[in-house]
């Protein structure tokens, strides 16, 4: 079992005399809140970047401890603003080929969060865990707060491995997890609008019209494949299930199998009952995770998942102009449903 979870002191989290910090109170302590006090980082934009680059640094110890730091009042206030104050960040390896979620590129490093509608609670997850190549941190900018609702939830996945079962946990450990994702033909449809979203069409996923790029694409990043006889690509990872953090060395929880197994916990029972109407032996679910070694994880072990995560889970409500920095090993993600115009974009930093 995993050593219990230090919670670092204030003295240990600051990052400066120019900002104040306060934990978010809800939340158990994560996210971080840090504003500036002083009034050129608030105004000056030129200012606030050079403070976030050269507090990198500190900026990465302090998410090795709480995980998330949000900082809010500081002077990007539009999308060339959050590129600008992410732009000294390594640049992951890939970008978002051959991604899940539908997004697209804003700017540079600056996707959407998502486009996936509204009224879908999206489930909490680590970016890109089913792939080999994946980004250390998240950064979230937002660029317009919704009228409701909208947050990017967040929990804290140290807890969540603490907590859960240990017997499951151990299985995961030695059997690995097998992701195996479907991307449907460009022409075809499932004749549902919020299916389709969730399902890509390969050429979406691999930014190409001509198979063999994308067959080229697949074997750069270490995925197998298989074209399927409706045409649509199917793309297969088995991954260990846990990762050793590359500041820390601790071995955490690293997958989504909560995520990318569909069922009424994590799609909803309309969508899960939708899954079920549309798809077949003729034309492959978006989504299948099984052990690596093909074995099926048992359905109680994955629905005692799901009350654990919601237990954990935190929803600060966004405000225009907050960055959001974010370990990917030791904080869930995830967005809750809302209402109005909400601009959230994010960058994927290696």
């Amino acid at each position: 079992m995993n050593a219990p979870i230090h919670r670092p002191s204030a003295a240990q989290l600051r990052v400066g005399d120019e900002v104040r910090q306060a934990p978010y109170d809800r939340g158990r302590g994560v996210p971080v809140f840090v504003s500036p006090v002083d009034p050129a980082l608030a105004h000056d934009l030129q200012a606030s970047v050079a403070w976030i680059q050269s507090r990198q640094a500190a900026l990465d110890e302090m998410l090795c401890e709480v995980g998330a730091v949000v900082l809010r009042g500081f002077a990007w206030r539009d999308t060339d603003g959050f590129a600008a104050a992410i732009d000294h960040y390594p640049t992951m390896a890939y970008g978002y080929l051959g991604g899940a979620t539908p997004r697209d590129q804003v700017k540079g490093k600056v996707y959407e969060a998502t486009h996936a509608p509204a009224t879908a609670k999206l489930m909490f997850h680590q970016e890109m865990a089913y792939l080999p190549h994946y980004p250390s941190k998240l950064a979230f900018f937002c660029n317009a707060a919704p009228e409701t609702g909208g947050e990017t939830l967040i929990a804290d996945v140290r807890r969540f491995d603490s907590e859960m079962d240990q017997r499951f946990r151990d299985e995961i450990r030695r059997r690995g997890v097998r992701y195996r994702r479907n991307f449907r033909r460009p022409d075809w449809s499932s004749g549902n609008l919020d299916l389709d979203t969730f399902h890509r069409p390969w050429t979406e996923a691999f930014s190409t019209n001509d198979p063999k790029v994308a067959e080229a694409g697949c074997e750069a990043m270490g995925l197998a494949f298989e074209w399927e006889t409706n045409g649509s690509l199917s793309v297969i990872y088995d991954a260990p299930g846990f990762v050793t953090h590359p500041r820390t060395g601790r071995e955490i929880w690293f997958n989504q199998i909560p995520s990318q197994s569909p069922n009424v916990s994590s799609v909803g029972t309309e969508r899960a009952a939708l899954y079920d109407s549309h798809y077949g032996a003729d034309n492959p679910r978006p989504y299948r995770t099984t052990y690596a070694d093909g074995g099926e994880i048992a359905y109680e072990d994955l629905m005692a998942l799901y009350p654990l995560l919601e237990s954990l889970e935190v929803a600060f409500p966004w405000r225009a102009g907050d960055l959001m920095l974010l370990d990917n090993f030791y904080v869930f993600h995830g967005r809750g449903a809302y209402t109005g115009n909400r601009d959230v974009q994010v960058a994927l930093l290696g």
